[in-house]
């Protein structure tokens, strides 16, 4: 696993988004993290926390409301400089998840066909929960095999909010 960098400035925020409340963390080499929540950012803040435990970091929220804004305007899907850490694998899944058109899914299986593991539908699975910034990383668009939307890190509700929204 590659290591956060030490003493690298964080700036995070709540907003409100399309989809509901979210944490978003960005630092100058790009978002490193966004999440959603129900009430309480405090889940949320303790796993950016433990993820850049070296980070500075410095609640924003204008800079994440307007953050909220792009993301989520109409028309094209914008480009964000995201700033990953993670295990080659990883990483190698996470990139993978860039190339799902919106409004389509894929299964856990053909995404670990597309990497060139076929036999790696679990660990796939298992690299596409570790996924830290959550929307600009689609991994809401992987479904089981079976067709059913499966978990997702923030809660099926959600998942099932963004797969409307982008249909």
């Amino acid at each position: 696993m590659q290591s956060t960098p030490d003493n690298i400035e964080i700036e995070w925020g709540i907003s409100a988004s399309l989809i509901g409340k979210m944490l978003i963390a960005n630092s100058p080499k790009g978002i490193v993290h966004l999440s959603f929540f129900e009430t309480d950012e405090s889940d949320s803040y303790q796993q950016l926390s433990r993820d850049w435990p070296q980070a500075n970091l410095k609640r924003n929220d204008r800079l994440a409301s307007s953050l909220a804004q792009k993301i989520f305007q109409a028309g094209a899907e914008p480009a964000f400089d995201l700033n990953l850490y993670g295990t080659e694998f990883q990483l190698q899944v996470w990139n993978a998840l860039l190339n799902i058109p919106s409004g389509q899914t894929t299964t856990y299986s053909q995404l670990a066909k597309s990497i060139g593991k076929p036999k790696a539908a679990r660990a796939v699975g298992n690299a596409v929960s570790q996924n830290r910034i959550a929307y600009l990383i689609p991994c809401h668009r992987v479904i089981r095999e079976d067709g059913t939307m499966g978990g997702y890190r923030w809660g099926a509700t959600y998942k099932a909010k963004i797969l409307a929204q982008e249909r």
